[in-house]
């Protein structure tokens, strides 16, 4: 072999031995990586876990709630009927006899009113037959 052959074999060789070398280092690179994305990805599965249960336990501590809640507006809601039921019958028991007591009282006012005017002219219009005198003397 010629020595030309002979140092291309050599440089061919080397070249080998280098990208070999380059892998071997790529690929520890890319597994030291890898070691961290795991690392990372775990560490975000226990905060997702973690997240998750608290979720779950404010769904529990909703729903704890919302059946009293609910209780507490359908009895509510009972009591604002029976309330409106019962101020209908006050009205319809209370409303006609106090405007029957108002229209008498707006008559018997009237009335005076009347009587009083009356007599005011009565005794505007007739003078004293006696002058003021006492009637036992």
């Amino acid at each position: 072999m010629t020595p030309l052959v002979q140092i291309c074999i050599v440089v061919v060789t080397l070249s080998f031995v280098a990208l070999v070398a380059v892998t071997s280092v790529a690929m520890v690179r890319v597994g030291q990586a890898a070691a961290r994305l795991t690392a990372t990805a775990e560490q975000s599965m226990a905060q997702i876990e973690r997240i998750a249960m608290e979720t779950q336990a404010l769904l529990v501590s909703i729903r704890e709630v919302v059946m009293p809640a609910q209780r507490a507006v359908t009895g509510l809601e009972r009591l604002s009927v029976r309330v409106t039921s019962l101020s209908h019958v006050l009205l319809d028991e209370v409303e006609e006899p106090v405007f029957a007591v108002a229209a008498v009282a707006r008559g018997v006012r009237a009335g005076a009113v009347r009587l009083a005017s009356l007599w005011s002219r009565r005794m505007q219009s007739q003078p004293f037959s006696n002058h003021g005198a006492h009637d036992d003397e």
